[in-house]
């Protein structure tokens, strides 16, 4: 059985590699920003800097506590909750939230009591969803 070619037009080797290199082409910019996409995300996560928000200095007197809080970030938090020895505390600041800007120190005062030579288990919560926990002694 033969077959009658001559009507019949075909695409040329050099035309299909050619066109298979642009698809190849686009297939690796497609997968390089899906990359890049991926690497960023993992990069800008809080959980990835360690130590990126720290407890500075915390003073006390019988009714209030002082903590300065260092925020490493690079975009401000705030502290929405404070615990102290697991229980609920108010926050004195504004609003009832501390800010802290990106790359600077802030300042949390959390209502009392306290009693000296105390122990406190400090848990501070933030508007991330991360905890910072720190012992201090009156």
């Amino acid at each position: 059985m033969s077959r009658n070619n001559k009507g019949e037009k075909a695409v040329s080797a050099v035309l299909s590699v050619l066109l298979m290199v642009i698809i190849v082409f686009i297939l690796g910019i497609v997968l390089f920003n899906f990359v890049t996409g991926l690497i960023e995300n993992f990069t800008e996560t809080d959980s990835n800097q360690p130590f990126s928000l720290y407890v500075g200095n915390v003073n006390m007197n019988e009714t209030c506590m002082t903590i300065h809080i260092g925020n490493r970030l690079n975009h401000e938090v705030s502290v929405e909750k404070a615990y102290i020895n697991d229980e609920l505390r108010q926050i004195l600041n504004p609003n009832g939230i501390a800010q802290i800007p990106c790359n600077c120190t802030g300042i949390i005062y959390i209502k009392g009591p306290y009693t000296p030579a105390g122990l406190y288990n400090i848990k501070l919560v933030f508007n991330s969803g991360q905890s910072l926990i720190y012992v201090a002694r009156y």
